[in-house]
């Protein structure tokens, strides 16, 4: 059984639902209720630090157009308890829905957060813009995600699916690890840059540059986990996805295929997002050693010969690259992950990256840069 023998017999009325705990167990239900269907599917990943995780969809096709971000962590089935549960359905394909809420729309604070319903132990957040319910208890370390259809499910979903449940597991769980609005890239040598800086900084534009080079390799391009509680401090690749504009994308013709082709999906706005498995495998790494922190900068004025220039920075502006973003962007991101971010400046180099025109020429002006970390 998926769910708790507690949660397939209960019966208890909208009344009495009115605490988070109450709430949960009935989502809970109905969750387990669609993922055990027949029909429905699971996928096990690896988590970092020999922690794996355990997906639940409610059918092949919420797993398909969710799963593939997170392909290059998969892991073989097998019976160890998971470190973290999510079950993920939708009610239009399911038959199965959601537990009405006890809240009201007055209830919706800013980021979707859920007023009364966001405890030490409970998260609730509902994407207005897209529909998305997402649920945690961190006690259990489960994660529930709903929508009503998810053919109505937005790109930067697929791009960066259970974005807040693997958030909140790191946020609320784990004391020596959290999820940071971040890329990174690493050398053959197994050495990690972690690129932080607000969109359109340069971060994508610096990991996929190293992707296409022999000597570098991929881990993320807006959202990594870093364990910095670490002896090392080390970066964790979540997602396998790049999302581009189309000016950025221009910049790389070899990726053309890709943008449009099944690994390629674009919406309204022209974003392309990449899945880069299927293409690009033996470029990405799931997790490296972190050797220094750069900030990119694309610079306003246009200069073709200019080079990519580094210059040594104090950690307090890396902490404003990260912290703000980060914690904007992940409801629940609290004084800890500030605390942490403020640690990991601290440990590592800090740089900025003012980045040349020609996008090509980055790879090698990083292996030049890593040369002085060559004997750490």
């Amino acid at each position: 059984m998926i769910g708790s023998a507690s949660v397939a017999s209960g019966h208890t009325s909208l009344q009495s639902i009115a605490k988070p705990a109450e709430y949960f167990e009935r989502a809970l239900g109905a969750a387990a209720a669609a993922c055990e269907q027949p029909g429905a599917t699971a996928k096990c990943i690896n988590l970092g630090d020999g922690r794996r995780g355990i997906l639940h969809f409610c059918d092949s096709a919420l797993e398909k157009l969710l799963y593939a971000a997170l392909a290059h962590q998969e892991l073989p089935k097998g019976r160890i308890e998971p470190d973290l549960k999510i079950l993920a359905w939708d009610s239009c394909h399911s038959g199965i829905p959601m537990r009405s809420p006890p809240w009201t729309t007055g209830d919706y604070l800013a980021r979707g957060e859920i007023a009364g319903y966001n405890d030490g132990r409970f998260r609730a957040v509902f994407r207005l813009d897209a529909g998305i319910l997402s649920l945690y208890d961190a006690e259990r370390q489960v994660g529930l995600w709903w929508m009503q259809d998810f053919a109505q499910l937005p790109l930067y979903e697929r791009a960066a699916p259970f974005l807040l449940l693997f958030h909140w597991w790191h946020a609320l769980d784990r004391h020596d690890s959290l999820l940071l609005h971040a890329a990174a890239v690493g050398t053959e040598n197994g050495a990690g840059l972690l690129l932080a800086g607000r969109g359109g900084s340069g971060k994508s534009t610096t990991a996929v540059a190293c992707l296409l080079n022999d000597g570098w390799f991929y881990v993320g391009d807006d959202y990594c986990v870093v364990r910095a509680g670490a002896e090392t401090p080390a970066v964790h690749s979540l997602y396998c996805s790049a999302k581009l504009d189309a000016k950025t994308l221009a910049s790389f013709p070899s990726l053309s295929h890709s943008a449009s082709s099944i690994d390629g999906w674009r919406d309204p706005e022209e974003k392309i997002v990449l899945n880069l498995h299927r293409s690009f495998s033996k470029r990405l790494r799931k997790e490296l050693p972190l050797r220094a922190i750069l900030l990119p900068s694309i610079p306003k004025e246009s200069n073709q010969r200019r080079p990519n220039r580094f210059t040594p920075i104090g950690s307090g502006a890396a902490v404003r690259a990260l912290a703000p973003s980060t914690l904007f962007q992940l409801p629940g991101a609290g004084a800890n992950n500030f605390r942490m971010i403020a640690a990991l400046t601290n440990r590592l180099p800090c740089f900025q990256l003012e980045l040349g025109r020609e996008v090509a020429g980055v790879p090698e002006s990083l292996s030049e840069f890593m040369k002085r970390f060559a004997s750490r």
